[in-house]
């Protein structure tokens, strides 16, 4: 009911209803995807779709309007993030065939928002990199793979232009886990230790690290119950320190505090795979059947 509406002297006001908008699906035209790898989104409320098959990046309004598109090149984008000044840095990678196995060329890539080439970094790691997030404390890339392993990566003060770094291996409760999937980064709102938060897929749980790897804490366990998860891929932190985990087998989005205390489940979508928050409260969610949906309110 839009407008104002007065009854005897009784005001109503008559508040929009804001409706999610749900975009894209398989394909390899604009607006469509084979299989969303990674979500960011930027400062001025713009969404970068990583598109792994297909090469490429889209860029969406908040809207879910189609805006452009760039390609990665004869490299695979495997995660994205956003880093200083709206700059978009994309994990990249091929599968090099060698006798009875194959190894991983990785590289990462620096784009304006237009989709401009900036820099490229190849890394000498030649195991799978699965995450990537920009650690705007120190202002470093964070990079995860396999082992679990990550590594800190400052292209500001590289003089050689690679991501070689060292892999360190970072410690983890219990045993070993296959991979750590995604990477996020928070920047607590009082004492600004940059706060990293990692997935660990392998024992559907939240590794919870402190800026210098230091791991601090887990939250999330194994099951279908409040405060459980089951294979979880994506992560974000939104503006008010809530950690955002895409549940992806539960087929739901849930939510915790920083401490790791389960608040409430966000959305129920058909197994989430990626997730992102934009600037004025929005959420935006993939999935694995090539559509994006965006939660005006959440």
């Amino acid at each position: 009911c839009p407008g104002i509406k007065k009854y005897l002297e009784v005001t109503y006001h008559c508040a929009e209803v804001k409706k999610n908008i749900t975009f894209g699906g398989r394909g390899e035209g604009p607006g469509q995807f084979d299989h969303v790898s990674g979500l960011a989104v930027s400062s001025t409320n713009e969404i970068f779709v990583a598109d792994e098959p297909d090469y490429t990046i889209q860029v969406f309004s908040m809207k879910g309007v189609f805006l452009r598109s760039f390609s990665t090149g004869n490299m695979k984008p495997r995660a994205v993030c956003m880093g200083h000044n709206d700059t978009l840095w994309v994990l990249l990678y091929s599968l090099i065939s060698i006798p009875s196995t194959y190894m991983y060329e990785n590289a990462i890539q620096q784009y304006s928002k237009e989709g401009h080439e900036l820099a490229k970094f190849p890394c000498s790691e030649t195991t799978a990199i699965y995450g990537i997030a920009w650690h705007k404390l120190s202002d470093r890339i964070i990079l995860t793979g396999k082992g679990p392993k990550i590594v800190w990566f400052s292209p500001t003060y590289t003089r050689t232009p690679t991501c070689t770094g060292n892999m360190t291996r970072l410690p983890v409760p219990g045993y070993i886990p296959a991979y750590l999937r995604s990477v996020t980064v928070m920047i607590p709102l009082v004492d600004m230790n940059g706060i990293i938060y990692v997935i660990d897929v392998s024992n559907s749980c939240i590794l919870k690290y402190d800026k210098n790897g230091v791991l601090l804490s887990s939250f999330g366990s194994k099951g279908s119950g409040a405060g459980n998860l089951s294979q979880p891929s994506g992560i974000c932190v939104d503006s008010l320190g809530r950690v955002i985990v895409a549940d992806t087998w539960n087929s739901r989005v849930e939510m915790f505090t920083a401490e790791g205390e389960h608040i409430r489940t966000v959305a129920y979508i058909k197994l989430p795979t990626q997730v992102a928050t934009g600037g004025e409260g929005q959420l935006v969610v993939s999935d694995q059947y090539g559509f994006v949906t965006i939660f005006p309110k959440y």
